[in-house]
């Protein structure tokens, strides 16, 4: 069952992996590993892994299209199984209006290029 719509701003679909960490309260990493952006919004995306995330910060890091390390901060919104070897999750972003919304239009781009092998400029 999927967790009911509580987004202000529409989802954008997306198929980027990513590396991520998990960081406690006091700033300690607890865990790393590999995901998928299904989503992307000016706020968030939905990430899928074979695990729950946890942690009360996540730390996502990719490749641009320049094969520069692209960045952003969010925190675990809701961690729900999809199947026995699946999760989703909901991360909001944190960082600041103009981090997030480079990084967001940097995702959508960088999809938009691997799935049709063309540019896309997205709208600041």
């Amino acid at each position: 069952m999927d967790p009911k719509e509580k987004r202000r701003h529409p989802r954008v679909t997306t198929n980027n992996l990513f590396s991520h960490r998990t960081i406690d309260e006091q700033g300690r990493y607890l865990s790393q590993g590999m995901g998928k952006a299904l989503d992307v919004s000016q706020t968030g995306l939905k990430l899928e892994t074979s695990y729950p995330i946890e942690g009360h910060r996540v730390s996502l890091m990719s490749a641009a299209m320049d094969d520069c390390l692209m960045e952003v901060v969010g925190k675990p919104l809701y961690c729900h199984q999809v199947d026995k070897d699946t999760y989703h999750t909901g991360i909001e972003f944190t960082g600041s209006k103009e981090e997030i919304k480079k990084f967001a239009s940097e995702l959508v781009r960088l999809h938009n290029h691997r799935k049709h092998g063309t540019f896309v400029r997205v709208a600041a």
